[in-house]
């Protein structure tokens, strides 16, 4: 029997599956029409408003100072634009919600927010921010800027805690570009240590990280991980948002002084100027902990000024001369030459050598002259008058005596002391030299020619360093140039002050060395006689290197490095200290009448001196009570403007102010006046009410009260100079009639 309902239904499903099928098949089809036939269309869609995985930089790490304090850091700077258009693109009916209660906001706090703004940029009027902010609100305008310059983290921050601003994104629309730049806080002082990260081309116009100094070295610490974002097409304008954010880098503790690196900085640059010298340097460490509180790099520039800088330009061959500079040291080497032979037994002080008649003498062909000839009447040098004098001569003669039998003892006690050593303070430093027996820079000479700073090659850290071992009674210190890897204030890794060798050489040869280099500069007649201080006793030692001609590659006289080393005070050292400079003949554009043959006498040692006094004088505090003047009782003059903030001054202070005379009977409505010293003892405040309706008398104000004051008027201000007002471009009293601009002129 047939069943015509159960063949309906049989039927029915036979539809229904079709029709899913064919709905599947529609559907499919759409899809891969999309993706073939459509796709680059579409990515290109998606690429004009969405592009995924953009990498966020981190905030690359501070460089501080031995206090802690700012020296090198990334600056953020930003441009704030206004999303007046909002939308949440998830939720239709809290889109609606948001717009209103956002509408709302801006318009009931529109006027409070423009106030806030013309305070962090009074060169715009509350009036133009809130004229600028409404045409933007009702234009819905989805990248209105808010302000039209770039803007500071502290300004950035200020402009957050204003009315609108703290309702956050979702109802200020606040949209922030953020822009870094890397700035030394001082200028150029100090760059060719603490480097630079800048990007660059190569010769293929290819993109490229240019990095050195401490920025390199420690450059993974201060990098930071960088995070990932999306940059979303709105208004026209792509915005970055975080999808994973950036982990900062940490910042580096370094052993800078900051005031010690601005004393060296300008001693140098003195002696440079006056001279016309092409380049100059200076390493000052302190002696007990071998910390290096300031290196200076200064370069002549091609517009004469002096400056540090890292790039490869005349004058200037290496990115750091203290530390990347190798070359001959001249005669501050016969300071290591006489401890090498007095620690190992070969002399004593109370050796001699012979005083030749001439400045000039040969050991074999050799030819070695003296700069500084002295005859002294007795046929014989003693080593204090070798060292005084900088005799070459009788250096080769004194060496030749100790280890003229057997040359490799006397390099292998030089080895010992560490002279070649390359303490790795930043990546390029270059690794010291010494002309060895057996090898083929050696020769018949070389002995003769390492006594006084030849054949050998040194960096100004490596001199340095064997300076402040002696200063240390013969304690070798390794140099420190960072202190400590810090992470939000927390110390993460910290490089402790490090001895590299108790007894180098014995304290009876540091003290007998020390004794010599005092005569250097307190002796009649030193080489060192300009480094001598009244305040101190200077230990060191001068030395004149001819540099090998930069064309020619001979000595020929047109260049040279001139030095001094030592340490002070003498009897207990607290800083050593290396100066050197160069000269370059066709660099010398003094006119002939000022020319004076130049050394390490009269130009290194001049900067030593005055580095050391001024370092000296930080150390000579005295208690305030002390320096406090009881005959002379002056007191400070008070700029007219606000009285109460005066007078809440005064009253920190302790001191009387005197009778107040209002013009009002409410002394509360008088905040502006002036002030005036009544018998010398106490203030007199004079002062009244401002009426608003009358250009106010500014004069004797300082900017802050006058720009408020006028503002309070509503009045525009243009303000030129600085210090105090001196004229104002509308008279005081003159009725204010609509908007005008008022021009304040300011002078110390």
């Amino acid at each position: 029997m047939f069943n015509f309902r159960k063949n309906i239904v049989y039927r029915y499903y036979i539809l229904v599956v079709f029709g899913f099928t064919l709905f599947a098949l529609v559907i499919i089809g759409n899809a891969a029409f999309i993706m073939f036939k459509e796709r680059d269309e579409w990515n290109k869609i998606k690429e004009r408003n969405i592009k995924y995985n953009v990498p966020i930089e981190p905030h690359r790490g501070k460089i501080l100072n031995d206090k802690g304090e700012l020296m090198v850091s990334t600056l953020p700077l930003y441009r704030i634009y206004i999303d007046f258009d909002y939308t949440n693109l998830h939720n239709q009916r809290d889109q609606i919600k948001t717009g209103r209660k956002k509408d709302s906001i801006w318009n009931a706090d529109l006027h409070e927010l423009c106030v806030g703004l013309n305070e962090i940029f009074p060169d715009k009027s509350v009036e133009k921010f809130e004229k600028d902010l409404s045409l933007g609100l009702r234009n819905k305008k989805r990248y209105h800027p808010l302000y039209g310059r770039k803007i500071s983290y502290t300004q950035y921050q200020r402009i957050m805690k204003l009315p609108i601003m703290t309702e956050g994104r979702k109802y200020n629309g606040v949209i922030a570009e953020e822009e870094i730049q890397r700035k030394n806080i001082f200028g150029d002082i100090g760059m060719s240590t603490f480097g630079i990260v800048r990007k660059t081309t190569d010769k293929n116009k290819k993109e490229i990280e240019e990095i050195n100094g401490l920025e390199q070295k420690y450059d993974k610490a201060l990098r930071g991980i960088p995070g990932v974002g999306r940059r979303e097409k709105i208004g026209g304008k792509f915005i970055l948002k975080t999808d994973r954010a950036a982990v900062n880098g940490m910042d580096i503790q370094t052993t800078i002084n900051s005031d010690m690196l601005d004393i060296c900085e300008n001693a140098v640059k003195k002696v440079l100027a006056k001279y016309h010298l092409p380049a100059g340097w200076a390493i000052l460490m302190e002696t007990e902990t071998g910390d290096i509180k300031s290196i200076v790099n200064l370069t002549r520039l091609s517009n004469g000024k002096y400056a540090e800088t890292i790039e490869n330009i005349p004058n200037n061959p290496t990115p750091n001369h203290a530390l990347c500079r190798l070359m001959e040291p001249g005669s501050i080497f016969k300071t290591v030459a006489l401890t090498a032979a007095i620690d190992d037994g070969k002399l004593t002080t109370k050796d001699s050598v012979i005083s030749y008649k001439s400045k000039v003498c040969y050991f074999g062909k050799q030819k070695v002259t003296d700069e500084m000839y002295r005859d002294n009447g007795t046929g014989k040098y003693s080593m204090a008058e070798a060292l005084k004098y900088s005799s070459n001569i009788s250096m080769v003669q004194y060496i030749r005596k100790a280890y003229g039998k057997n040359p490799e003892e006397y390099t292998n006690t030089l080895q010992r002391f560490g002279l070649t050593e390359n303490y790795r303070l930043i990546d390029r430093e270059a690794t010291p030299y010494l002309t060895l027996p057996g090898t083929k820079m050696w020769n018949g000479h070389s002995l003769h020619s390492m006594s006084y700073g030849y054949a050998v090659g040194m960096t100004g850290i490596n001199i340095l360093s064997f300076y402040n071992t002696i200063a240390n009674g013969g304690k070798q210190m390794q140099p420190r140039l960072v202190k400590a890897i810090i992470k939000d204030d927390e110390v993460v890794e910290e490089f402790p002050t490090k001895v590299l060798n108790n007894n180098l050489f014995s304290k009876a040869t540091a003290d007998t060395i020390t004794s010599l280099l005092v005569e250097v500069v307190n002796g009649k007649d030193g080489t060192g006689a300009r480094a001598k201080s009244k305040l101190m006793t200077v230990a060191g030692k001068t030395g004149t290197a001819n540099v090998p001609n930069s064309v020619t590659k001979k000595y020929d006289n047109s260049e040279k490095m001139m030095s001094f080393c030592g340490f002070f005070p003498a009897e207990k050292p607290k800083y050593t200290l290396l100066v050197q400079m160069m000269y370059d003949k066709k660099q010398d554009t003094r006119p002939d009448s000022l020319k004076i043959k130049l050394g390490g006498g009269s130009t290194a040692a001049v900067a030593f001196k005055e580095i050391a006094e001024k370092i000296m004088a930080q150390h000579n505090t005295m208690p305030l009570d002390a320096v406090r003047d009881t005959v002379n009782n002056r007191l400070p003059n008070i700029k007219d403007g606000n009285m109460v903030e005066a007078s809440i001054v005064l009253d920190e202070l302790e001191h009387p102010m005197g009778r107040q005379s209002w013009s009002d009977e409410s002394p509360e409505a008088a905040v502006w006046g002036k002030t005036k010293l009544e018998n010398d003892s106490i203030y007199l405040f004079q002062g009244k009410a401002v009426n608003k309706e009358f250009v106010p008398d500014v004069r004797g104000m300082g900017a802050k009260d006058a720009v408020y004051l006028m503002q309070q008027c509503n009045l525009d201000v243009e303000i030129s100079g600085y210090g105090t007002v001196k004229s104002q471009s509308i008279v005081a009293g003159t009725r204010i009639k609509g908007k005008r601009t008022v021009k304040l002129t300011l002078a110390p």
